[in-house]
């Protein structure tokens, strides 16, 4: 495009967790496409993830208010829903001066309802599969707003069922996968890596181990952190760790997981309710890593069973044992089998090459109705 374009980049978080990478590739996919727009950002708050946008952006702005945290919500509603009034106004404002505005998932709500009246060039990226009361709530908002959509996997899109692209997450985490070792007898090592959350898991493979894997010769390491108000899930996960059979190890988060994955013999990606995509399984790919994950969600479209790794059925303690025994009875030769396979997938599949072609080819300034995919075919798309 010859005419310089403004484009507003709106982001929930500060940290490097995986939707923050992600976006991270998003703004580099945008500045690749469109080299001399003005690229303007909004963070709630400074963070680690700065020192990746300044490369890329032509300001950084900060504003937490408008985004959606259930413990807010829950201890202080009236003051939250002040806040999302004063900042949808604010945003309202923000937009118009704008080309195109890309908001990387649902809980920025303020600035998703900002976007009504665009004439096109406005997004949202979807990167969560909420409750069912909470879906109706997000999904009469998407409607609301008009934007386009753009989901992480057929499971997200399935679940909102509103039309939409469908780009799943790539990574560059590794250039090259660590070197998939022997365990020549000792305990096989599983990796959880990612935000402590009730719904990610960490929880249910302590409890689980706790009771009925007692036997099992692993060792676990968890690593990432909880969200502000949230330090009693970290207290417990602590309690159940020490009451393990095993040698369990709760890390603190780090901008750098790459010598927790060479350390990992599987990654665990356990999420007991549906996982809109799992970044962590495609990282655990790139480092040549197999995983054992949940069968939910976009887990199923990243992990074959017995291929790359092992399904167990979400939240049952006696499937996710069996499927560490049957990880554990592997030989050498199938595991390098597996753990070569699940490097090739993300080669193929999940390269942040592939992501940020298909983020740049979706985000533009004015998105004509062809490009829009009707449910129907959405529909088809995911069957």
């Amino acid at each position: 495009m010859s005419a310089r374009l403004n484009i507003l980049m709106i982001h929930q978080g500060a940290e490097l967790y995986g939707s923050d990478r992600s976006f991270v590739s998003a703004v580099c996919a945008l500045r690749g496409r469109y080299p001399d727009a003005t690229i303007d950002i909004v963070l709630p708050e400074p963070g680690p993830i700065i020192d990746l946008l300044l490369p890329y952006s032509t300001q950084i702005m900060f504003d937490g208010r408008g985004i959606l945290r259930k413990i807010e919500f829950k201890v202080h509603p009236w003051r939250t829903l002040k806040s999302m009034v004063t900042a949808w106004l604010e945003y309202r404002r923000l937009v118009r001066s704008y080309d195109i505005c890309y908001v990387n998932t649902v809980v920025c709500v303020a600035a998703i309802a900002a976007l009504r009246g665009r004439r096109g060039g406005a997004y949202v990226h979807v990167r969560e599969i909420p409750s069912a009361l909470a879906c109706r709530v997000f999904k009469a908002m998407l409607r609301f707003s008009r934007a386009s959509l753009i989901y992480n996997s057929h499971a997200t899109a399935a679940a909102f069922n509103l039309p939409g692209s469908v780009i799943h997450n790539g990574v560059d985490v590794f250039s090259t996968s660590a070197t998939a070792t022997s365990r020549r007898g000792r305990a096989l090592r599983l990796a959880i890596i990612g935000r402590i959350n009730p719904w990610k898991g960490q929880q249910f493979v302590l409890d689980a181990l706790r009771t009925r894997g007692r036997e099992l010769s692993v060792e676990v390491r968890v690593v990432g952190d909880v969200f502000a108000g949230y330090e009693d899930l970290l207290v417990k996960l602590q309690e159940t760790a020490n009451a393990c059979a095993q040698h369990v190890a709760i890390e603190g988060f780090t901008n750098d997981p790459a010598a927790h994955y060479a350390w990992a013999d599987f990654i665990l990606v356990p999420s007991i309710l549906p996982e809109p995509f799992g970044r962590v399984a495609i990282e655990s790919f790139a480092a040549g890593r197999p995983v054992i994950a949940s069968a939910t969600g976009g887990l199923t479209e990243i992990v074959t069973d017995e291929v790359t790794g092992f399904l167990f059925k979400p939240n049952d303690a006696e499937d996710f044992v069996c499927a560490v025994e049957r990880a554990l009875s592997m030989t050498g030769v199938a595991y390098q089998r597996m753990a070569a396979a699940a490097r090739q997938r993300y080669i193929r599949s999940f390269t942040v090459d592939t992501y940020m072609c298909a983020i740049a080819e979706v985000v533009c300034p004015q998105v004509s109705a062809a490009q829009r995919l009707p449910v129907t075919a959405l529909r088809r798309e995911i069957r």
